[in-house]
């Protein structure tokens, strides 16, 4: 998997199946994925450093060996608290937005 470079401080590897998709997200410092929302579930596991996440209305702080699973449609965020957060992403369905090159949020408004 080929690693995109898809917004200041974040680099991105996926890679989709007839079902889902993975993500494999490596952050700088302070590095951050904007507020979101898709139709996927997505199971979002922290291999290295930690993050804020703003899952919904509830903020928390997850650290390597936590996950989180996020409902789909719900809006949310993370921001890398240490420089070479990895975070491992599993999402179903598969991302058709990543896969077809319409998912926005990282573009500036």
């Amino acid at each position: 998997m080929e690693a995109k470079a898809i917004s200041d401080g974040i680099t991105l590897r996926s890679e989709s199946g007839s079902k889902g998709t993975f993500g494999y997200f490596v952050m700088k410092k302070d590095a951050s994925v904007p507020v979101h929302k898709h139709v996927n579930e997505q199971y979002s596991f922290i291999l290295k450093g930690s993050v804020r996440a703003l899952i919904g209305d509830t903020t928390m702080i997850i650290k390597a060996g936590q996950a989180v699973i996020i409902p789909p449609n719900l809006p949310h965020s993370f921001t890398s608290l240490e420089e070479g957060t990895i975070d491992l992403d599993f999402f179903a369905p598969r991302r058709e937005d990543w896969i077809n090159g319409t998912a926005d949020y990282f573009k500036k408004k």
